[in-house]
């Protein structure tokens, strides 16, 4: 008998996993309609072509594409922007502010790794038809709020920039070529300073240009704090980009999010639609990549033909957020009942708790619970027991460590997962 699984990349989530990935929907559904965005619903195929318009070749080539039996060059959903784009262009009759969200899969074909899968949940929200800092706080604000909900605020943070003003402020530092530099800024964060400036070197900006440009992508802070610096160091042309950074923060402030929001002008984002105004969210205890991402495209829905709708919206990433807190690993049969009780205690006190259903072995947990993002693995076995103790994995470090077998909750709080 031949057994076929699951593609790599896609994943098969039975109800003890899904009842995870519900409870997170319907909280961004919740946060959605409190901000008063409507709920929407379009297609998982489309023309190959409307992302071909202005995605970028690195979308291009992640895409689930093939012909279809009309001889069309068809493609999965890798995102839903540009459909959204396409809707509002198709009606002229809706009344601005337009406020859409909607969660539903999308489709890459990507690197498979922790947080990044090739089929996936992504929640988008978009507010079309305003172009003022007031719609761009509140997108910011309603992403915020469902960190709220999930009691995660205090370990995210909000990366802003304006690519306007970094481009204006490349161009005042003598940089001709500002969108293939900016393609290399956008991945300086995985770089040591040395590659960073052999990148640079290597689009033709010469080393001493090199050196700026590192030390301008340098600048991040809390907004408030930076705006004195960005006045002196941007050209002219780049002070009002430096007034609307200004009005942004004081519109942040307003929501009470500007704690957990900063500027880095190291910020970019990758898609080549986004016109001004770009953010990134990142876990601050993890080691996941950003949450989510979003920003500002004035220019996107005038493509897909004559009338010109702003826009500004984001993409909630669920593979990045939704994490089991706990994983429970049986090391044998004999402390399977310890098990189960750990795993009911932990959950009357709130937490998101997996065990073993199957009777795999050790492992095999290990690896089951690094694939539903478990941040924490507690190892219950009978040499352990005896010695009134268990051992806890922290799966983003490997680190583990043993505590007392009464004393999980009491490590749990100290630890703050409590």
């Amino acid at each position: 008998m031949t057994e076929i699984q699951s593609l790599k990349g896609f994943y098969d989530r039975y109800p003890e996993e899904w009842v995870s990935w519900k409870k997170l929907i319907e909280v961004v559904d919740e946060t959605a309609e409190e901000f008063g965005f409507r709920q929407i619903d379009t297609p998982n195929l489309e023309k190959a072509d409307l992302y071909r318009v202005k995605s970028g070749d690195e979308l291009m080539d992640q895409m689930y594409s093939f012909e279809d039996k009309g001889n069309r060059k068809v493609s999965l959903t890798p995102e839903q922007t540009p459909t959204r784009a396409r809707l509002v262009q198709q009606r002229k009759d809706l009344k601005t502010p337009i406020k859409w969200y909607d969660t539903s899969k999308r489709w890459r074909y990507e690197n498979v790794q922790k947080g990044r899968d090739r089929e996936f949940f992504q929640g988008d929200f978009d507010i079309f038809g305003i172009e003022s800092v007031e719609a761009d706080a509140e997108v910011i604000a309603a992403a915020a709020r469902i960190y709220e909900k999930l009691d995660l605020m205090d370990r995210v943070r909000f990366q802003l920039n304006d690519r306007n003003l970094l481009e204006s402020m490349l161009e005042a530092h003598g940089v001709e070529n500002t969108e293939e530099v900016m393609q290399v800024i956008d991945d300086k964060e995985k770089m040591s300073t040395e590659e960073f400036l052999e990148e640079l070197e290597e689009t033709g900006v010469e080393s001493g240009k090199a050196e700026k440009i590192d030390d301008l992508t340098g600048i991040s802070g809390p907004i408030s704090e930076q705006i004195g610096e960005l006045r002196e160091k941007a050209p002219e042309e780049a002070q009002e980009s430096v007034d609307r950074m200004e009005n942004l923060s004081e519109a942040l402030e307003s929501y009470d999010v500007a704690d957990h929001c900063r500027l880095d002008l190291s910020i970019v984002r990758g898609l080549a639609y986004y016109t001004g105004l770009v953010f990134e969210a990142f876990d601050d205890e993890g080691d996941l990549r950003a949450l989510f991402g979003g920003g500002r495209y004035d220019e996107l829905v005038s493509i897909f033909g004559d009338q010109e709708v702003p826009a500004v919206g984001f993409a909630f990433g669920y593979s990045t957020t939704v994490e089991t807190d706990i994983y429970v690993l049986s090391v044998s049969e004999n402390v399977r009942d310890t098990a189960l009780e750990y795993a009911t205690t932990l959950r009357e006190k709130g937490l998101s708790v997996e065990t073993d259903l199957s009777r795999r072995g050790f492992g095999e947990q290990l690896d089951y619970a690094d694939s539903i993002n478990a941040e924490r693995v507690l190892i219950v076995g009978e040499r352990d027991l005896k010695n009134n103790q268990v051992t806890m994995k922290h799966m983003d470090s490997g680190k583990e460590e043993e505590i007392g077998k009464d004393e999980v909750v009491e490590h749990l709080e100290r630890e703050r997962l409590l």
